[in-house]
This record gives C-alpha cells, sequence and structure tokens, in this order.
C-alpha cells in the first residue's frame, strides 16, 4: 500500500497554516484561546484536504494474484482414429478413438487433483471443435501442428502448462517445411500399432489430368506391401470405367513387403471428361481395404493451340521441341520437316513443304528452326507477314545450324517482322554461354516465374549454352527478355508486331538445359509460357484458374492456383483476388464459401489458395479479380472428391513424428498402453503474478463527506459565538 505525494502538497499546507493563523489571530466579538485554536484547527483540516485533493493523490494496495495452470487436451477425431488401437486381428479390441477418450478421462483426474484446470477439445486437420459426447471418429485429414498453433492461439496469455495431443500421428498434408510447434510442453500418447500391418496399398498415382484427344496416356501406379512377415501376396490391378473393365493384371508380391510399379495405357480417341476407378483386389488377408481404391479423372480436349514447326534441316532441336510438344495436352503439333521418317515426328504430325502456305492458316504460331537456300521467297515471306500481322498469330526464330541468322534471303525477307536488327549471315560465337534476366523479364508473362530461378546463374554453368548470334541490336519498343552474363547481348527478345507476336531466341540450344538434373522442368516450362504467350496473339486481360489435380481425396486439402494478365499479358498482381466455391448437385450450384487468394511469395506473380477439406462430391469453383476499373472471372473450373478417404493410406502409428513434436517443445512421449501417471508427470506450478489496485481520492465519497463536515461544523460554531 502507497500515497504518492509531492512538495508542492507540502508548501501548500504551509501556506493554508498561515492563512488560518491570521484568519483567527483576531476575531469580532473576541474569542477565547482555546476556541480560536478549534476553529483554525479545522479551516486548517478543510483546505489541506482540498489542497490535497487538488494534487489527485491515488490509493495503491499491491498484492499477489495466484494463477492456476491449465492442461489442454487435444484428441484426434480423424477417422484414422476408427483403426483397432492395438492388434489387426478379427477381434482387435477398442478403438484409437475410444482409447482416446479414456486416457482423456484419466489425464483430467490427474491435472485437477493437482489443482490444475483441464479443457478438452478435438481436431481433424488443423481445425478445433469443443468437447461433446456426441462426437465420433469421422473427420477427414490431420493436421497436428497446426492444431496446436490453433489451440495456442486460443489460449494465449493464459498459464499453460502443456497440451496433451492423444493421436495415431499420422499427418495427412505433406508438407516440405514443417509448421514450428508452439512454445509450450507438448506431451503426446501415441495410440496404434507401431509397426505396419500385412496390408496392401495404393501408394501413389501419377497421370495427366488433361490429355489431348486423339491420344494415348498413361496412368502410372504405385502399389505398396507391408508386414507380410516373407509371405508373398498375389494381387490384381483393375482399371474400371462405368464398371467395364479397362485393363487388369494379375502379379505377385514375393517378399515380406515392397513396392511395384504398373503402368497403364489408355487411349483418348474423342474429347471429353472420362472417370476411372483404380482398383487393387488382394487374395488373402488385408488389413485395410479403404487404401486399395483410388478415383481418377482425366480430360480429354481437343488442343487449344496449334503449332507448325518449319525445320527443313532437322537437328536435335526438333527431337526436343516435338518432345515437349507431345507431352504437354494444351498444344498440338504438326512439323514441316524434308526427312518424314524423323522419329520426332511420326504419328501423321508431317506436313509435306509443298503445302506449307495452303496449311499455315490453320495454326496459332510458327516455329521457324532450320530453313533451306531457296525455300523461303516472296510469297512464303508475304503469308508469313500477313499470319503475324493481320491473323494476330505468333512466330517464333529459333538458333542454330540452317537457322534464319544464317540465311540472308530469309532474313531480308522477313526483318520487317522481326524484333532485332543485324547483318545477315550472323556468326554463331561457339562458347560456353549462361543468360541473365533482362530489363523486361520481371514484368513479362514468359519470364516473371523464372526470374529468380535465372538470376541465379550458377546452375546454367553445369550444363552452359553453347554460344549466341552476334552483333545484334533490338529494335525500339522490343522488350529483352534474356541477355548473356558475358555480353550483355541479346538472348531472348519479343516484340508485338501488328495484331500479333514475334520472339527471337539468339543464344542456344536451350534444351540443353535439360540435361541440368533428371526432371528439370526449366526447359519445358519456359517453352510452354513462350508458345502459349505467342499463339494468342494481342488480347485483353486473362484469368487463368488452375488446379493441382481434377480428383482430390476425401480429407485432402484441394490446391488452386491463378495467374492474372493485362491486356498488354504482364502479370497483375496488386489486387484482390478471391475463389468463389459451390458444390455441383442435381439442382444446380450451391454457393459454399468464397476465399481470398493470396501472393505466394514477393517474388512471385501467381496467386494460391488451400480449400478446406470437402465432402466427396463434385465442385465448382471461379475466380474473381478486382481490377482498377471493373471486375474480371475467370472460367469455371471443374473438381471432384473421391469417397477414398486420405485417412487410411497409412494405417500404423507415426511415433517418429509425434516424438519429434513432443521433443521440439520441450514435453514427452508416451505409449498409450503406458500412461500411468501421465497426468502427474506434467509440471501444473501455479502462475504467481502481482496484482495492484489503485483508488483515486479525488473521486472518493468518503474523503468528500470529510471535508464538507469540517466545513460545516466551523460554520455552526461560527454562529453559535455569534461570528459574522
Amino acid at each position: 500500500m502507497a500515497i504518492s505525494v509531492n512538495f508542492f502538497f507540502i508548501l501548500a499546507a504551509a501556506a493554508v497554516l498561515v492563512v488560518a493563523f491570521i484568519a483567527y489571530r483576531g476575531t469580532t466579538p473576541p474569542l477565547s484561546r482555546r476556541v480560536r485554536v478549534f476553529l483554525t484547527g479545522l479551516r486548517v483540516l478543510s483546505f489541506l484536504l482540498i489542497v490535497f485533493l487538488m494534487m489527485d493523490p491515488r490509493y495503491v494496495v499491491r498484492s499477489e494474484r495466484s494463477e492456476p495452470a491449465n492442461v489442454i487436451a487435444l484428441i484426434d477425431r480423424s477417422e484414422s482414429m476408427s483403426l483397432p488401437a492395438r492388434g489387426w486381428g478379427s477381434q482387435p479390441g477398442s478403438t484409437r478413438f475410444e482409447k482416446a477418450r479414456e486416457i482423456a478421462r484419466r489425464v483430467q483426474t490427474d491435472v485437477e487433483s493437482k489443482g490444475a484446470v483441464y479443457s478438452e477439445m478435438y481436431f481433424s486437420g488443423g481445425a478445433l471443435g469443443a468437447r461433446s459426447d456426441t462426437i465420433s471418429a469421422d473427420g477427414q485429414g490431420t493436421d497436428i501442428r497446426s492444431a496446436l498453433g490453433e489451440a495456442y492461439k486460443r489460449y494465449e496469455g493464459r498459464n499453460v502448462a502443456g497440451f496433451v495431443v492423444i493421436s495415431d500421428g499420422v499427418d495427412t498434408e505433406e508438407r516440405l517445411i514443417r509448421r514450428p510447434v508452439p512454445p509450450v510442453p507438448v506431451y503426446a500418447v501415441g495410440l496404434g500399432d507401431t509397426s505396419a500391418p500385412e496390408d496392401v496399398r495404393i501408394k501413389d498415382v501419377d497421370y495427366n489430368s488433361v490429355v489431348s484427344a486423339p491420344s494415348r496416356s498413361v496412368i502410372r501406379a504405385v502399389v505398396e506391401y507391408s508386414g507380410g512377415a516373407g509371405k508373398s501376396k498375389a494381387v490384381r490391378i483393375k482399371l474400371e470405367e462405368n464398371d467395364r473393365d479397362v485393363f487388369t493384371n494379375d502379379t505377385l508380391f514375393t517378399g515380406s513387403q515392397g513396392e511395384l510399379v504398373q503402368e497403364i495405357p489408355v487411349e483418348f480417341r474423342e474429347p471429353g471428361r472420362r472417370r476411372f476407378v483404380l482398383e487393387v483386389a488382394v487374395q488373402g488377408y488385408d488389413a485395410e481395404e479403404g487404401n486399395n481404391r483410388r478415383e481418377i479423372v482425366i480430360d480429354a480436349e481437343k488442343a487449344g493451340e496449334k503449332i507448325l514447326v518449319l525445320d527443313l534441316v532437322p537437328t536435335w532441336e526438333l527431337h526436343f521441341l516435338t518432345g515437349f510438344l507431345r507431352h504437354d495436352p494444351s498444344f498440338d503439333f504438326d512439323v514441316v520437316s524434308a526427312v518424314a521418317d524423323q522419329p520426332a515426328v511420326k504419328g501423321g504430325h508431317v506436313v509435306p513443304e509443298k503445302d506449307f502456305l495452303r496449311r499455315l492458316k490453320e495454326y496459332d504460331a510458327l516455329v521457324i528452326v532450320s530453313l533451306k537456300r531457296d525455300f523461303l521467297g516472296q510469297a512464303e515471306a508475304a503469308a508469313i507477314d500477313a499470319f503475324v500481322r493481320n491473323e494476330r498469330k505468333g512466330l517464333l526464330v529459333l538458333p542454330g545450324p540452317g537457322s534464319l541468322f544464317e540465311q540472308p534471303a530469309a532474313w531480308r525477307q522477313l526483318a520487317g517482322l522481326l524484333p532485332v536488327q543485324g547483318k545477315p549471315p550472323m556468326r554463331f560465337n561457339l562458347q560456353y554461354t549462361t543468360l541473365r534476366p533482362g530489363p523486361h523479364a520481371a514484368a513479362h508473362p514468359v519470364t516473371s516465374q523464372l526470374v529468380p530461378l535465372l538470376s541465379q546463374t550458377e546452375w546454367q554453368q553445369r550444363s552452359p549454352l553453347l554460344g549466341c548470334y552476334a552483333p545484334l541490336s533490338p529494335k525500339p519498343g522490343a522488350e529483352i527478355l534474356l541477355e548473356t552474363v558475358e555480353s550483355r547481348a541479346p538472348g531472348f527478345v519479343c516484340q508485338e508486331t501488328g495484331g500479333g507476336r514475334v520472339a527471337l531466341v539468339a543464344a542456344g540450344p536451350v534444351w540443353r538445359w535439360k540435361f541440368l538434373a533428371e526432371g528439370n522442368p526449366v526447359y519445358d516450362d519456359l517453352m510452354s509460357r513462350l508458345l502459349d504467350f505467342l499463339s494468342r496473339g494481342r488480347e485483353t486481360e486473362r484469368f487463368v484458374l488452375r488446379s493441382a489435380k481434377n480428383v482430390y481425396d476425401s480429407g485432402e486439402p484441394a490446391v488452386l492456383t491463378a495467374e492474372i494478365f493485362n491486356e498488354k499479358m504482364q502479370p497483375v498482381t496488386g489486387v484482390p483476388v478471391r475463389a468463389e466455391v459451390s458444390r455441383v448437385d442435381e439442382d444446380g450450384d450451391v454457393p459454399l464459401d468464397v476465399l481470398s487468394m493470396q501472393r505466394e511469395g514477393s517474388d512471385n506473380t501467381r496467386f494460391k489458395v488451400s480449400l478446406p477439406a470437402l465432402r466427396p462430391g463434385r465442385y465448382r469453383v471461379t475466380g474473381e479479380a478486382d481490377l482498377p476499373e471493373r471486375t474480371i472471372t475467370s472460367p469455371p473450373l471443374d473438381i471432384a472428391v473421391s469417397d477414398v478417404s486420405v485417412e487410411f493410406q497409412r494405417v500404423d502409428q507415426d511415433r517418429q513424428n509425434l516424438e519429434m513434436i513432443a521433443r521440439q517443445s520441450g514435453g514427452f512421449y508416451a505409449d498409450g498402453e503406458g500412461i500411468d501417471g501421465l497426468g502427474g508427470r506434467i509440471a501444473v506450478n501455479p502462475k504467481v503474478t502481482p496484482a495492484t489496485s489503485e483508488m483515486t481520492l479525488r473521486t472518493s465519497l468518503a474523503v468528500f463527506a470529510v471535508v464538507i463536515a469540517l466545513l460545516s461544523v466551523e460554520w455552526i460554531i461560527r454562529k453559535r459565538v455569534g461570528m459574522v
């Protein structure tokens, strides 16, 4: 307890004492000494209290407050918790969820006996739900770290002694970077056998969700067998469409565990959406049949963009370019080539030289790889010029032997279309070359996504380009997207010409980037964006909404990405972007939610959103972006959610995950069968915090009443003794 005063109060008190003494030194009528002293005292006390209150005094009481510890139990209610808590026999006993609730009751008894406050919540995915007697293990998706993060936010600021996580530990959402655990001890209780049961499951299915028609695509399935204890296991892999077998194969696992890869070819003769079911039938015991089935949805589309490749002196460029085009379902292509039996152009993709002029208008973009000396005359040049300027199509010029750079007559015929100036024939400087982003790369749809990678030239040095053509200078209005590191010479230049677009690659061959690593996507990504950009000509803004898959397992979050381009095909980033999700029913679309899409990063122009776990069914998503003067929408995107649950892809306990979470947070792991005294091992010390209460005396009614009383007594005595 303390009352604060200051020096001014002492001076004011002294002044009041002097004034009161002078006031009663001489009185009319004269008073006795005792009465004068008493009246002087009353006035002094009254004035001192008034001055004291003017100083705004505070009455402060300091004490200590004890806050009991909180222990929060997070119980996994995802569908995998309906599996047996122990064993895999015909009568396995209680489920993991039943065991979890039993453990939670024992923890509650232990912590409450020590004076702590016990709370209980249930989670599925990252979402938390309140305690309920009707809750069951039917949730889809498991994300323990997200659930912990949400619980920590709810109890932030309280005395939390720890979180007790009761789960089988299997996270269904895979992440490249794990979420951090909260700075509170986590006591993880693991349920379920840590050794895998005898189980056959479909581990992975890889396929192109969009293919061109007609075409032949391959579905690649990986089937895994575990827990067999040296036994062989016969299985039948089957692909069905409308209850009709498209493919069957009987095979055998010969060891206790392992994987086998099955490639299933499927013919797509006509455009349309096709739905398949991939199943693995197991002979004999199989612990969980829920992971033996996958739904597959593939859209067969007529290629939206047709590319004509002009390569009359074929080299390796044709091999890599057509290899890319053959595997990208958004393109169809034909080749004008002098060698009709080239492996790269077999399968009905050859256009005879004599048909070049007649067929050119059928295509959206022309790629000139190599020419014969006398092929490109005035008629061909005029047709290409009209193809670009009037028909709003695209032209791409690539480097290499026999290319336009080395054909003086052809170069002069097309010089008005090209985005660079030079004097043919140009010399190919044969020396290892690396490229870096040019001045227009970051704002261009072809290179904007590749700028972070292309800025790091170290990876190119493992497989550098062989050289570049020089000298070249860009025309006014041309955009330099890539330039050489050594001399800053133009390596990749684009320009809008008339109603179409022209791109020229002067350094190469770019396909050498495919040798950097197996599955390296840089070449394919660059060519895909480039040919898409050229094929569309000059058009209005574009909103592209994509999904990582056509069909998701139940409980698997759907990931959507979006890119927005303005009328110059430059990426738009600083605008609000939304995804409107609807469920497709027999009676029409039923709106469900509107989600905000966020940039993937400050150096990334793509927007991204993860939809919450959806129930099995069909869904339609439409994107909206608020541009400065209007709102644009994307074409609707259809996705499906299968009734196959992601929860049964792994059925054993992930003890390693639970131990890692407990260790990182400062807690410990306990097996569900040996948790006696778990609550007693949790430190539930109350939190003692200093408490301060303060009262403003100036507003106190009691102090004000004392002042009034003193002044009233003085006034009454003065009246009684006859003073005026």
